[in-house]
């Protein structure tokens, strides 16, 4: 018997890969047949996720089709900022997928020598692929948008895109106030995402995005990775200013976090290849007290200089307390650092198995960028957070966490901030052990997350809701 069949496709990014695929893994064991489609150099992203449907009979195959080259960004100032220039010519680009997308889906429903996959009854793909809208309308399928960001952070964003509130500010440290919001909300202009501030409607590429991420209030609803006690008001705001269905669905993480699994099952294959032995890891960190480690991330892309590794360095040193700092390496963290804060501290150089380290007993305070990804993560092991946002929603994010959760205390932000080594010493003295208001309320958010994934929460709730709205598409193919 044909299952209800999903296209789901991902932006081709790991911060935006990774929530997806958690919730294919979710829909999968729910019943649902799925293709993933990405692109060649994103298909090693897929494999786990592959072998654990094949392990556990679920139904996911993927589609390969290849990345059409981007039109050439503008030159950078530094690695960060060459990542954040190219991101409009990636999104731009991808739209060359829309023909052989179109040429697949029809083909495939005339195929009938698949027992289990049947024609495709929606789409669900990333909100930086608007344009997969037009594709589904032509076809009649509906499109669900997914949304890897938090509801804050969305709203946001849906309302600079459709209000352009920004423009006519000239300095980066402008006020920007945020039309049809909930309450109240004005931000600095560098605050905003960076696709929005270098917009210029003279600019294909840019008046691309533009319509784009406005042909997201078109689609026949919204898939967000949250949960709705964390953030209530923006996901009501985001159901009323579409006028459709809105799932909150998160924290997607695997499922051993909230199992109490053993500390080996809590780092299941999420992301690159890890930088350092599991093993090692778990060794270093069992031999530190409950909640005295301090962990350092600033995600996937960011690339610190030697001037903010350095006073991360003295920071750290200074509050006395031990510490994993995770370096995207380019050179700017010194050779022998290792060295240098061996007696405190484990440097990974690389990807990090950053939930086998948030989850272990020791770890007492996350120094963060406040990507979504890991925001979550660290609500959901009641872990408090010190902000240091660097770009894209990240500023969002951290003004929920400090201002709105409080969650977090601010360090610093902006990818050019250099970070006083004396307030991260302070800021880790107050967060660290948990005690502090930050500790109490995280663990407070903690258990909500727990509650809203277990069966009967909200979250869980809403993907059986989601999966019955699937399955109601097609009910003469079931």
């Amino acid at each position: 018997m044909k299952r209800p069949h999903v296209l789901v496709i991902p932006f081709p990014t790991q911060g935006h890969i990774i929530p997806l695929l958690d919730l294919s893994l979710s829909l999968a064991s729910r019943g649902l047949a799925l293709t993933l489609l990405t692109t060649p150099g994103n298909e090693p992203l897929l494999r786990p996720l592959l072998s654990t449907a094949s392990s556990q009979n679920l139904f996911i195959q993927s589609l390969i089709l290849p990345l059409p080259p981007p039109p050439p960004p503008p030159p950078p100032h530094n690695e960060t900022q060459l990542l954040i220039h190219s991101l409009p010519h990636l999104i731009y680009s991808l739209e060359g997928l829309a023909d052989p997308l179109e040429q697949w889906l029809l083909q495939q429903k005339l195929d009938e020598s698949s027992d289990e996959f049947g024609p495709v009854i929606c789409i669900i793909s990333d909100f930086f692929l608007g344009w997969t809208q037009d594709t589904a309308t032509k076809l009649g399928i509906p499109r669900i948008v997914f949304c890897p960001s938090g509801a804050f952070a969305f709203s946001v964003i849906s309302s600079v895109w459709k209000y352009m509130p920004h423009l006519g500010v000239e300095s980066d440290e402008g006020e920007v106030s945020i039309p049809g919001f909930p309450h109240p909300l004005t931000l600095r202009k560098f605050q905003l995402s960076p696709l929005a501030q270098v917009y210029k409607s003279s600019d294909p590429v840019h008046e691309f995005i533009k319509y784009i991420m406005n042909l997201n209030l078109q689609s026949w609803g919204t898939l967000i990775n949250t949960f709705y006690s964390l953030e209530t008001p923006y996901v009501d705001h985001l159901r009323t200013v579409s006028g459709r269905p809105v799932w909150s669905v998160g924290p997607l993480l695997p499922p051993a976090v909230f199992h109490h699994k053993q500390k080996q099952e809590m780092n299941p294959q999420r992301g690159n290849p890890n930088s350092i032995n599991e093993a090692l890891c778990l060794q270093w960190l069992d031999g530190r007290k409950e909640r005295s480690v301090v962990y350092v991330c600033f995600g996937s892309m960011a690339i610190l200089s030697e001037k903010q590794n350095e006073e991360i360095a003295a920071g750290l040193e200074a509050s006395e307390e031990s510490f994993i700092w995770v370096i995207r390496d380019n050179g700017n963290a010194k050779v022998g650092l290792e060295e240098r804060v061996k007696k405190k501290g484990l440097v990974i150089r690389g990807w990090a198995p950053q939930l086998l380290i948030l989850s272990h007993p020791s770890v007492g305070c996350f120094v963060t960028h406040c990507g979504w990804n890991s925001t979550l993560e660290s609500i959901s092991l009641g872990i408090p957070m010190i902000a240091w946002p660097l770009t894209a929603d990240q500023h969002s994010d951290a003004l929920l966490l400090v201002e709105y959760l409080r969650v977090a205390v601010r360090l610093c932000e902006g990818l050019n901030a250099v970070p006083n080594r004396d307030m991260l010493a302070s800021a880790v003295k107050r967060v660290v052990g948990g005690e502090g208001e930050e500790g109490l309320r995280v663990q407070e958010l903690s258990r909500a997350a727990r509650e809203a994934v277990k069966q009967g929460g909200s979250s869980s709730s809403n993907l059986e809701d989601f999966v019955t709205c699937i399955r109601n598409l097609a009910p003469d193919k079931l």
